[in-house]
């Protein structure tokens, strides 16, 4: 949530490398590896043998084979197109459970401050809520070792706590006023995860879903977020698909679904072996004539790409926010024997204009394709405006007849430049040291008690404000950590202030109850609101 506050060249990076597995599996799916040889391969094959095996007989050092098999694939497949691509057995699990929309563990929302595993929340019906963590709580051993005042990483928390449902892990908890650990034996179970990260009424009228990525369970969640929205008295929706970078295809068309009458082309792929297929909209989807805002960026890729395309060519949203990613290229997905994967372009997706938005790129040189993204995004950071140039033969037309263009992601309708990300040089400080929340965590903890006077999260967003005095604190608290109260601040301390309180929620409640004082000072949301007065 502050990724703000990271330099543009880390941010890139990091999402990168979510786009690159926000792939699309079609109904295609296969582990059948049984292929015909042609003479040609079949004497390449024999090539590579050989020299496996000269390397093995008389190389002069031993040799990881399976390493060395791994980043030949890879690297054999990367000069054929940025998004073809090899997932070692490892790799593939942990995507996969990130797309099965839940994984096998004891259920908890952490992160990691001064070395220690903080509990940030149990998740709902969790082992871990069932067993009494709570939020607060410090994981200092995990199975009799010691975790705590120790350099350790997400991932190593992780890989500790998950495990195959039933089995049983030991922790070792610190909690406020108890000087003693509290021992636990949680048993491990499934965990649910959720691709709709927030959904909420923005005002008497206007609805709003955010979705993180496109996985197994998306569509039933988008359907129940417009089922309760609706029930709310939603008559306008902003749809927010800002940093997702994809998933399954399957999804992508049947949230598409839910907006497009019946008939309406959704998406169509085609390539050199595969013929066309067309993806239409069926009868009966729950929001196909209320007002739609799709709010878009440059990390919005693939799945995200033909949901905003569909919107776009049928007439049926207002794209508003920042040109995609732009990947427009299928991978079709091969199990091997080993429990690894190959995922290999096959086709070109197509919005219903015609238009394949794939960005261009160079083949054999994937560092360059994303380079240029890399760069694009710092220009952006800068205050460039973000542009691209088209030549005639990529110009198309929706169904009304307005121009889109093709070959360079989703244009939208209504460009929002890079301006939201421009705070005061005190705010951005307490950002980038990641003070703010580390001081309202550590408020938070300390007067739970206290908190108790809110009867639910919805009682502490109407009642609580942050005073005078506690924002006082704060700032005495940041200069003690080295960021200077003198510093510019302009207007900003009253989003500070509900920045602070949005934290706060978070800590004694869940993410539903940060996310809904978030939006409140989401320029890109504000900034959109205002266009449903445009809509016909």
């Amino acid at each position: 949530m502050n990724n703000r506050a990271r330099t543009p060249l880390v941010v890139a990076i990091s999402i990168i490398l979510g786009i690159l597995l926000g792939y699309f599996i079609l109904p295609k799916e296969s582990s059948d590896t049984s292929f015909a040889y042609s003479s040609k391969n079949n004497a390449l094959a024999q090539k590579f043998s050989y020299i496996m095996n000269l390397v093995e007989e008389d190389y002069v050092d031993e040799i990881d084979f399976d390493s060395l098999s791994d980043s030949f694939i890879l690297s054999f497949l990367q000069q054929l197109d940025p998004h073809s691509t090899y997932l070692s057995l490892n790799d593939f699990k942990q995507e996969k459970e990130s797309l099965d929309g839940e994984f096998e563990g004891i259920g908890i929302q952490f992160r990691i401050i001064e070395d220690t595993i903080v509990v940030i929340q149990p998740v709902a019906s969790s082992p871990s809520m069932k067993a009494g963590i709570m939020a607060g709580d410090r994981i200092v051993t995990i199975n009799d070792s010691i975790k705590a005042g120790k350099k350790i990483e997400n991932q190593d928390v992780m890989r500790l706590l998950k495990g195959k449902k039933g089995s049983s892990v030991q922790l070792g908890i610190k909690r406020q006023g108890i000087s003693q650990l509290i021992p636990f034996t949680i048993k491990r179970d499934v965990i649910p995860t959720f691709s709709v990260e927030y959904s909420g009424m923005l005002n008497d009228k206007a609805g709003y879903i955010r979705i993180n990525q496109f996985s197994q369970t998306t569509a039933k969640e988008v359907n129940q977020a417009l089922h309760h929205l609706l029930r709310l008295g939603m008559k306008e929706l902003i749809l927010d698909l800002r940093g997702n970078g994809g998933g399954y295809l399957d999804q992508a068309y049947k949230v598409a679904d839910e907006f497009l009458p019946l008939g309406d082309l959704i998406v169509y792929t085609q390539g050199r072996k595969r013929k066309r297929e067309d993806l239409v909209a069926q009868s009966g989807g729950m929001f196909e004539k209320g007002k739609l805002i799709i709010l878009i960026d440059e990390l919005s890729a693939s799945a995200s790409e033909i949901v905003a395309g569909a919107m776009q060519d049928n007439d049926r949203a207002m794209i508003i926010g920042r040109r995609t990613f732009g990947k427009g290229l299928v991978q079709e997905q091969k199990m091997l024997p080993d429990g690894s994967a190959v995922r290999v372009t096959v086709s070109r997706y197509y919005t219903p204009s015609g238009r394949c938005i794939q960005r261009p790129y160079i083949k054999g040189d994937p560092d360059k394709y994303f380079e240029d993204f890399i760069q694009r995004y710092a220009n952006m950071s800068k205050g460039d405006k973000d542009s691209i140039q088209h030549s005639d033969s990529l110009q198309y037309k929706t169904k009304k007849g307005r121009i889109v263009y093709g070959g360079g992601g989703i244009e939208p309708d209504i460009e929002l430049p890079y301006y939201n990300y421009k705070k005061s040089e005190y705010y951005q400080e307490l950002l980038q040291k990641g003070l703010l929340y580390k001081y309202c965590f550590d408020y938070t903890d300390k007067h739970r008690t206290e908190f108790k006077k809110y009867l639910s999260g919805e009682d502490f967003i109407k009642n609580f404000q942050v005073s005078d005095q506690l924002f006082q604190d704060m700032m005495n608290y940041a200069q003690n950590n080295g960021v200077d109260k003198t510093l510019p601040m302009g207007k900003d301390s009253s989003e500070i202030k509900l920045l602070m309180k949005a934290y706060i929620a978070q800590s004694l409640y869940d993410n539903k109850y940060f996310y809904s004082l978030y939006v409140k000072m989401d320029e890109d949301i504000q900034k959109s609101l205002p266009y449903f007065g445009y809509i016909k």
